[in-house]
């Protein structure tokens, strides 16, 4: 696919501040989720600042493009695509929840 620079990133950030969670990575990269959910809850670490960043270098191309993928199907810049959509009651990493 290919998108606007601009709104791609927008849509990756939003994404990842409003919308990622257990359930999205298991969306995004099925089986597998368990690995990548690990390496997020890593980046979302205590004294851990831009875990969306963190967590995204430590990708290959080819599961950023997926990540990315995911992000822009859900997010059109700031604002969501579907407006049906509903980010909120999905799990956290059990660190972040304790604050």
């Amino acid at each position: 696919m290919k998108y606007q620079a601009e709104n791609t990133v927008s849509s990756f950030f939003y994404y990842m501040w409003n919308a990622w969670s257990e359930e999205e990575c298991k969306a995004v990269y099925g089986g597998m989720y368990p690995h990548f959910w690990e390496k997020w809850c890593v980046a979302t670490g205590k004294g851990t600042f831009g875990a969306a960043e963190r967590f995204y270098l430590e990708l290959s191309e080819d599961n950023r493009r997926l990540l990315v993928e995911r992000a822009v199907s859900i997010y059109d810049g700031r604002g969501l695509r579907n407006r049906n959509s509903n980010p909120k009651n999905q799990t956290a990493c059990r660190e972040t929840l304790s604050v």
